[in-house]
């Protein structure tokens, strides 16, 4: 049995338009409007039931509205707000594989640990108290685990460690 080329290509495009058609129209139908580039948190008030459009108005309910501008209050992160009890920790890593832990249990408790040029080291620093500091710097060095433990009233730990050029290594207080 033979079929003409033309009349196969002609029901196949018949066929693609007749389902295209009605999927083109509906998409058509429906108004476009676009979010803004940035995420509202919805605890600042940002639920206002109205939708942004490409245009910068504001679209509610079928009227068009120039947007209103606003700046949003200044909020803390989470790690400076009165909830975590003023503790603050920041890890700076540099390098491949590295691990650090800390915890903190107190108030006002500060802690930081650099790794630059690191590999495969672990740190681990616990404040239990208040008003603790400490301070841990480790560079090129390669498989160290340091703990850093500190009860409440310990003295601030300020501790450099650092692989020498000639393989030594350097532990400054």
């Amino acid at each position: 049995m033979r079929f003409a080329v033309n009349l196969c290509l002609s029901f196949v495009a018949l066929c693609c338009t007749a389902l295209v058609m009605p999927l083109l129209a509906i998409a058509l139908s429906v108004p476009a409007s676009a979010d803004g580039a940035f995420i509202e948190q919805a605890g600042r008030g940002a639920v206002t039931g109205r939708h942004v459009g490409f245009n910068g108005m504001s679209h509610s309910q079928g009227t068009v509205a120039p947007l209103q501008s606003r700046v949003p209050a200044f909020t803390p992160p989470p790690e400076l707000s009165a909830q975590s009890g003023g503790n603050y920790a920041s890890t700076l890593q540099i390098g491949n594989y590295n691990k650090v832990f800390q915890a903190q249990a107190g108030s006002n408790n500060r802690s930081n640990v650099g790794i630059i040029k690191g590999a495969y080291n672990n740190v681990g620093v616990l404040q239990a108290g208040h008003s603790l500091r400490s301070n841990l710097l480790l560079l090129n060095t390669t498989g160290l685990s340091v703990g850093v433990i500190q009860p409440n009233g310990s003295a601030p730990i300020n501790m450099l460690i650092a692989r020498l050029p000639n393989g030594g290594l350097l532990i400054k207080r």
